[in-house]
């Protein structure tokens, strides 16, 4: 497993916990619920939202119950299968690593979030005119850059010759 070579990438992992943690209670403390604050006008903004439902929103609504403790429980499956990976991963991957460090800190973050409080703290909202992508989070953002790592890494794998 080589944990001793892979500090760096935990390193990475905490740190994006703590990023991520620190943006949401700054959101939950400066801006109410519900809360619009233009950065980019017409393109980016800040909007207080909480989801708990899971990806993008689906389910949400349900609050307290039966669907969050589910989405609880396969976040946490999820997890550990890419700590799995993680801890098999070979010490000089670097790429598959950081890409697996970067998924690991963004569930956690959100995993956090869910145990903690039963929902997901976003505020990033992309938007042309009234086409918006799902409000995100920190966590949410290095997820998906990290499973655009992870499949650049299988491709380059691929296209590697022996």
């Amino acid at each position: 497993m080589h944990l001793q070579k892979k500090k760096p990438y935990l390193f990475i992992i905490l740190t994006i916990i703590a990023v991520d943690q620190a943006s949401k209670w700054l959101v939950a403390r400066f801006m109410p619920l519900d809360t619009v604050r233009d950065v980019i006008k017409g393109f980016f903004r800040l909007w207080h939202v909480r989801n708990s439902g899971a990806v993008w929103g689906f389910f949400s609504g349900h609050d307290g119950g039966l669907v969050p403790g589910i989405i609880t429980a396969l976040a946490m499956a999820a997890l550990l299968v890419v700590a799995f990976f993680f801890l098999r991963a070979d010490s000089r991957s670097r790429l598959e690593l950081a890409a697996y460090a970067l998924i690991l800190g963004g569930a956690l973050g959100n995993i956090i979030d869910r145990l903690r409080l039963g929902y997901v703290v976003d505020f990033f909202d992309a938007y042309i005119k009234s086409q918006h992508w799902p409000t995100f989070n920190v966590a949410d953002s290095c997820i998906t850059i990290g499973v655009l790592l992870l499949a650049l890494s299988m491709w380059r794998e691929k296209c590697t010759p022996s």
